[in-house]
């Protein structure tokens, strides 16, 4: 694998810990937590991490560290130059993973790594290279493990969490690429995750989710269809009522005038 020890060392339990947002352009990190729980925000992403978590940097990814104060953070953290790769794992994949039954092996493997590091005995650099080599294979098993467990219920709730924060932020003139950024993930994934979970695109979700609270208002007031419009952020009521029309096959007007005749109010 062609793989050289940069550097490794401990963080041991300290409560105000912290790295700010750095990142590496040359090498990689990885980092186990062996006692505590923290956040880190890895490419823009928080993620709570705890004991037998495993973490990787690609190198270039911006990244940061906070322990917590009333759990601190105990950690092994090792710098990894890889030549002969591009990234340790895929951008795409989590940079988190959880070791569960295999936390031992993988501690056994830092324990080892630091212990060749501090001492150098005789042939020390051969020693960190196949020990690298061996820890960088659990980094692939685990990644598809962790893959493998967690993608349906990841893609589910990530098509859950997009929902909701279209249900938030339906007034806005959203774009898909403006979705996508504030999950720091593609669009094209954005809409493929979305559409699989409600059949339907981020989009056009709005767009109804906005027509919704359209009938809702012209049924429950007596504002008028321009306000109706600029409550719904569309400056253009004629652009409103033809959105409208479309969808609901009747004017704005028409709607409220049927929807009215046939509602009882007590």
């Amino acid at each position: 694998m062609n793989l050289t020890l940069q550097y490794i060392g401990k963080v041991l339990e300290q409560p105000d810990w912290n790295f700010p947002a750095h990142r590496h352009q040359h090498f990689s990190e990885l980092i186990f937590v062996t006692k505590g729980e923290g956040v880190v925000t890895i490419a823009g992403e928080r993620y709570a991490v705890q004991e037998g978590d495993l973490l990787v940097y690609n190198k270039g990814v911006m990244h940061e560290e906070y322990s917590s104060q009333n759990n601190p953070l105990a950690l092994y953290y090792s710098g990894i130059l890889h030549p002969a790769m591009e990234m340790l794992i895929p951008l795409e994949c989590c940079p988190v993973m959880k070791t569960k039954e295999h936390k031992n092996t993988i501690q056994s493997l830092f324990d080892l790594l630091f212990e060749e590091a501090q001492h150098k005995r005789d042939q020390y650099q051969q020693a960190t290279q196949q020990l690298l080599a061996v820890l960088v294979v659990w980094v692939h098993r685990l990644n598809k493990e962790n893959t493998t467990l967690n993608k349906v219920r990841d893609a589910e709730s990530l098509a859950i969490g997009i929902k909701e924060y279209l249900d938030i932020h339906y007034l806005r003139h959203l774009t898909l690429q403006d979705i996508a950024t504030e999950f720091h993930l593609n669009p094209y994934y954005i809409s493929h995750v979305f559409h699989r979970k409600y059949n339907d695109s981020p989009i056009n979700y709005i767009l109804n989710r906005r027509m919704a609270e359209a009938r809702q208002l012209l049924v429950s007031t007596k504002l008028k269809i321009s306000v109706i419009a600029h409550l719904l952020g569309y400056e253009n009521a004629n652009y409103f009522t033809i959105l409208f029309t479309r969808l609901m096959t009747e004017s704005p007007s028409q709607y409220r005038k049927r929807e009215l005749r046939e509602r009882i109010n007590l």
